[in-house]
């Protein structure tokens, strides 16, 4: 993973692995979390923005980091074990044990927190196809639907940096099948 300034000019690399994806820079813009598959499976790491050595925050399978806005928490994919299902987890930012682990019904992954932190938002499929993005209380209150879409699909969304516009990407998905016959 590397970084490098608008331009594209300075361009820095930040890790050396051969397998390396899935990274969130932190709230103060100092370290770079990411998914690493150097150890032969897929753990969480932290590096400094300038580089240098990185730090394993955890020996279970995760992927998908996502900093908490005030830079305290993560919440990751997660699988305890080779014969564990994929949940999600949050863990300590310095890492360590998962200090909670849940499912997200009819998740379609793109994992975020709320702008003040206090929930989870992601995408979940409605009726027909139809995706909205759902809000996951921290405080073990009901999920709650936050969009009313009655068409297309939500492949991805963001939150602005003042909290208050959320920003989609929204299409539908179209394919065909064709048959090729007597192809020579």
């Amino acid at each position: 993973i590397w970084r490098m300034n608008l331009d594209g000019s300075n361009p820095k690399q930040l890790t050396n692995g051969k397998n390396d994806w899935d990274s969130a820079v932190t709230p103060d813009s100092r370290w770079l979390i990411y998914t690493s598959q150097r150890s032969g499976k897929p753990y969480l790491w932290k590096v400094s923005i300038d580089g240098g050595d990185a730090v394993q925050l955890i020996d279970k399978y995760t992927n998908s980091p996502e900093v908490s806005p005030d830079g305290k928490w993560i919440v990751c994919s997660y699988r305890k074990d080779d014969n564990s299902t994929w949940r999600y987890a949050i863990i300590p930012y310095e890492g360590g044990e998962p200090i909670k682990v849940f499912d997200l019904i009819g998740s379609k992954g793109n994992l975020r927190w709320s702008p003040d932190g206090r929930s989870l938002h992601y995408l979940r499929d409605t009726q027909g196809g139809v995706t909205n993005v759902w809000s996951l209380p921290l405080d073990d209150k009901s999920p709650k639907q936050l969009t009313d879409f009655k068409t297309e699909q939500i492949y991805s969304f963001a939150w602005s940096p003042d909290g208050k516009q959320l920003v989609l990407a929204r299409g539908t998905t179209t394919s065909d099948v064709v048959l090729i016959k007597d192809f020579r």
